[in-house]
């Protein structure tokens, strides 16, 4: 090998050693693993509060807290909606799943909203290292970070605050209960995967104003997967709940299933599903063994047969039963505030008839 070469060796392996000792460097100060030291606050994205409070730039009001998340309003920028924002133990690192709160706040929305889906909006946790309210949000230092990322943590729905406070219940509910957690979890998921109205289809409002239709034929094959698969996460969120639905020859099996039903969702099995005119235990056992199992196991057919008012039914039904076992488990609304620690003094000052983004 010539000099040359060698020169060349020696100033690519210091130059690659400069690099590395840089990298080094940045990372000690921007460790990339938060929740961390400097980096345990993070920024949620997709939900704002309004500032009917009265919030003046740069307030950072405690709002409520978890085991492992305090979360906080904060008004960054004159006249522009409020954040929220979680301070996060770094516990959460040795738990084998963190139900975190912007998920659950997630989750409660859609639950509230009757799974109304027009633009799913993802709350997103974005980290920020040295946080400290007193920065414009400009000028806060996110772990991941580019004018993209900024522009879509604008894209938010706008809420007060006392109406994630309403959430209480369900919020407590779901942080202590993962049998609701997984079983919301499955129902929103069949609705994003195949979307009917549940106001107008449970009658929950005097008036249809969205009237279901099957698919024409030229639509068909688009709706099939979908309608499958809305199919199998509305079962298994009922599945989840009661279990499989037992032998109907064993009737000591039986008489448990009906007494679980009671315990559970406040329903009585043999009461009728208006919907397709039969018994809820009955269609329970149609939803299982008629309409699960083909929409799951498709070994290669087209399921051309299914119709969309079948997909329909087996929704509205698991959103029967969900409704029922979290209406017969939550705790009060003023028994789950106070164990979330609401701030109460900030609810106080929230307007009941405007909604601004304008600041004090």
């Amino acid at each position: 090998m010539s000099k040359d070469d060698n020169k060349l060796r020696e100033h690519i392996t210091k130059y690659l050693n400069a690099v590395q000792k840089e990298r080094e460097k940045f990372f000690q100060k921007y460790p990339p693993d938060p929740p961390n030291e400097v980096c345990f606050y993070a920024c949620l994205s997709g939900l704002k509060v309004e500032n009917s409070f009265g919030p003046s730039v740069h307030d950072f009001a405690e709002f409520f807290e978890t085991e492992f998340e305090k979360i906080y309003i904060w008004t960054s920028t004159k006249d522009k909606n409020s954040w929220i924002v979680s301070q996060v133990k770094k516990d959460v690192k040795g738990l084998p799943f963190w139900k975190t709160v912007g998920h659950i706040l997630h989750l409660a929305q859609y639950f509230y909203d009757a799974f109304e889906i027009s633009i799913d909006i993802e709350i997103k946790y974005h980290w920020m290292y040295y946080f400290s309210p007193e920065q414009a949000f400009d000028e806060i230092l996110l772990y991941e970070d580019s004018d993209f990322i900024r522009m879509d943590m604008e894209t938010a729905s706008i809420v007060k605050a006392t109406k994630i406070e309403a959430f209480a219940p369900l919020i407590e509910l779901l942080l202590r209960d993962d049998i609701c957690y997984t079983a919301l979890s499955q129902m929103l998921s069949s609705f994003e995967l195949h979307y009917c109205c549940l106001i107008c289809e449970l009658g929950l409002s005097p008036i249809m104003k969205h009237e279901s239709h099957e698919p024409e034929i030229w639509q068909h094959g688009y709706y099939i997967s979908k309608m499958e698969a809305g199919i199998v996460q509305a079962c298994r969120c009922v599945e989840g709940i009661l279990g499989e639905p037992p032998n109907r020859a064993k009737q000591n099996s039986l008489l448990k299933h009906k007494e679980k039903w009671k315990r559970l969702l406040g329903i009585n099995p043999d009461e009728l599903y208006d919907k397709v005119n039969m018994s809820y235990l009955d269609f329970y056992y149609s939803l299982f063994f008629e309409l699960r199992n083909p929409s799951a196991h498709s070994y290669g057919n087209i399921h051309y047969e299914l119709e969309r008012k079948r997909a329909i039914e087996a929704q509205c039904f698991a959103a029967i039963v969900l409704r029922g076992y979290i209406e017969t488990n939550m705790k009060s609304h003023d028994e789950a505030t106070r164990f979330l620690k609401f701030n109460r003094e900030l609810l106080a000052r929230v307007s009941d008839t405007i909604s601004t983004s304008v600041t004090d």
